[in-house]
């Protein structure tokens, strides 16, 4: 089969559910990960034959593993989870469906806290804590482009620590990984006098739940995703209460957010003493993240 003849079949099976560029984005990843074949390569041979089995010519047949994989994504199956890895912000991860596939959003997060940590030094080291980590994405990003920074994170989750544990590995960076629940668990296991706190917890009120595309619902742990509708802010609230007990003073306090809920945490955050409270907007415009400080 042609390198291009799999392409107009990605196209024709897919169309119903990404647009023509996201289906593009879903076959270069695709074609990287079955043979290797980066998206120039395709452009510089478009007759390139590709090896497959026999049962491959019926990509529907349960026997071939192309036709499984694309079968997978009609379903709504992210690529990512058929890949088992991803990039965050020039950091490869394995992911699987115990943890959420990290957002480019995110990594503006990171490139924030990076910025923001050079302006102001510290004696030897940064200690930072990452919050509800999943893969470890903002914690392994920020260990491998922060001089000196001993990371702490936490996830309720023993699959999603399994992964964020080999994913640390995988970069060669040191992370002290802590199962709790900042819902429900004692928060003295902590270190003290913490330069920086930093969390992406689950934030979509349950009522947009339908409103999502199906490779999220369908395939993304719902627990990392969703909170009640009454009670949106549930996971703010106790990491605040975290931040008052655990961070420095003149330490900073990061989120990521939901656009609809940016004036209400802000609130939040002046009741409980936080001071320096700004808010950030992503590339595309949108309220993302807020930041404050325990002054």
């Amino acid at each position: 089969m042609k390198i291009s003849t799999l392409r107009t079949l990605f196209h024709s099976e897919l169309l119903p559910l990404y647009e023509k560029k996201e289906i593009d984005a879903i076959f270069f990843m695709y074609i990287d990960f079955k043979y290797n074949l980066k998206k120039h390569d395709f452009f510089l041979d478009l007759d390139f034959e590709i090896e497959f089995e026999k049962d491959d010519i019926n990509f529907r047949s349960k026997k071939s593993e192309v036709g499984s994989d694309l079968a997978a994504l009609v379903k709504g199956c992210p690529i990512q989870y058929i890949t088992e890895k991803t990039t965050f912000y020039n950091v490869e991860l394995e992911v699987n469906p115990a943890v959420l596939i990290p957002r480019p959003e995110t990594e503006e997060l990171v490139e924030l806290i990076k910025v923001q940590s050079s302006k102001f030094k510290v004696q030897g080291y940064y200690t930072i804590l990452d919050l509800c980590t999943g893969s470890g994405a903002i914690a392994i990003a920020l260990a491998k482009n922060i001089e000196n920074a001993e990371v702490w994170a936490t996830d309720n989750s023993k699959n999603a620590l399994k992964t964020a544990k080999k994913n640390a590995d995988i970069n060669q960076v040191k992370i002290n990984f802590l199962l709790h629940d900042i819902l429900k668990d004692n928060i003295s296991i902590f270190p003290d006098n913490v330069d920086i706190i930093v969390s992406n917890p689950p934030y979509i009120p349950m009522s947009e739940r339908e409103y999502l595309h199906k490779n999220v619902v369908n395939y993304e742990p719902l627990s990392a995703l969703f909170v009640p509708n009454e009670n949106p802010l549930v996971f703010y609230h106790a990491i605040a209460h975290i931040a008052k007990k655990n961070l420095r003073y003149g330490g900073s306090l990061y989120f990521e957010t939901h656009e609809n809920y940016h004036a209400e945490l802000s609130a939040m955050l002046f009741e409980n003493n936080f001071q320096e409270i700004e808010l950030w907007k992503d590339l595309n415009g949108k309220p993302r993240f807020i930041s404050c400080k325990k002054l």
